[in-house]
């Protein structure tokens, strides 16, 4: 019998490596091609669940705009707003593949940073030392403040314009202007530390309005207590904590005689809200947060502010995200 030539064995050896290679090619490519696939799956899903939770937060802003619209129709509940009404009390509720947190702040209950110029600038600031006293801040950095948010360059005693923070690292320059955010006061006063702000943040916000205006009804006790230099801030902790639910400032000052220096800025209802919203779509959570202004005379609401990326204050209700995960 005649062997086959070593040359046709070599030609079958590369032939079957060939083959191998091919194979193992092959092989590779259905994997990556089926990676592909399931990443490209994957981010389709993740992209549709944040779309959906991103509708749902909004759709929780426009519930909240209901809500108040609805309580200003209703006539007994019209010139006032408390604590106590159905706007202040919403707990977690579920939705299709998910659920939504709605908070509701009264803006009103806190100070506006943009009262301290303008009509009743300087009692105002005068106000806003006596928080920062409270909130164990140096009353004296409220001046740069006022430097930040008045118009002129004229330097408060314990103040700074754009001489000042000119010289910071980096450098910047005074707003000059009201306020858009409470954040600000962080560069104008210069706190040392995020622990500082954090102190003040609960009691403050800035409104378009550079007016004063603290509803009896929803204020924190340490903006009370800053509205006149003799309340002590144990009386105003006695008052925050009772059920209020008063309908006219003559009743408050009734009883708390010290406030009727303060009867000008003080009042029983609220024009400025918070919506505070976190949305879940299984466990992919969206987050928004609203300032809206709602027309005394006719009930409207319009949207001054709207913002995806703010950080919220609101607790993460486990029991509500852990429905969500599993519907």
């Amino acid at each position: 019998m005649i062997g086959k030539h070593p040359l046709h064995r070599v030609q079958r050896g590369l032939a079957l490596v060939s083959v191998l290679l091919i194979v193992a090619v092959t092989a590779a490519l259905a994997y990556e091609v089926a990676n592909r696939h399931a990443f490209g799956v994957a981010v389709s899903r993740a992209t549709l669940a944040a779309s959906q939770a991103r509708q749902y937060a909004l759709g929780g802003e426009h519930f909240a705009r209901q809500l108040l619209h609805e309580d200003w129709e209703d006539e007994t509940t019209r010139a006032k707003d408390t604590l106590l009404e159905h706007w202040s009390t919403m707990a977690p509720f579920e939705v299709d593949d998910g659920s939504i947190e709605l908070r509701i702040v009264d803006l009103s209950s806190r100070f506006n940073l943009n009262s301290v110029v303008g009509r009743n600038g300087a009692q105002n600031a005068e106000r806003l030392k006596r928080l920062f006293e409270y909130s164990e801040l140096d009353p004296s950095s409220v001046d740069a403040w006022v430097d930040w948010v008045d118009a002129d360059g004229e330097v408060q005693p314990y103040g700074g314009e754009d001489s000042d923070h000119l010289l910071r690292d980096p450098p910047y320059r005074t707003a000059n202007q009201s306020a858009a955010d409470a954040s600000e006061i962080r560069l104008a006063a210069l706190f040392e530390s995020s622990e500082e702000y954090a102190r003040l943040e609960p009691h403050v916000t800035v409104l378009p309005s550079g007016d004063l205006a603290i509803n009896v009804n929803t204020v924190t006790d340490m903006v009370l207590a800053s509205m006149v230099p003799n309340f002590p801030v144990a009386d105003a902790q006695l008052f925050a904590d009772q059920v209020r639910d008063f309908d006219k400032i003559e009743d408050v000052i009734a009883t708390y005689a010290p406030l009727g220096a303060s009867a000008g800025v003080l009042q029983v209802g609220s024009s400025f809200f918070r919506v505070q919203v976190r949305a879940f779509v299984g466990d992919t959570p969206w987050e928004l947060t609203s300032v809206l202004h709602r027309n005394p005379e006719d009930g409207e609401l319009t949207v001054l502010s709207r913002s995806f990326g703010e950080r919220l204050d609101l607790p993460v209700d486990e029991d509500a995200a852990e429905t969500g995960m599993e519907s």
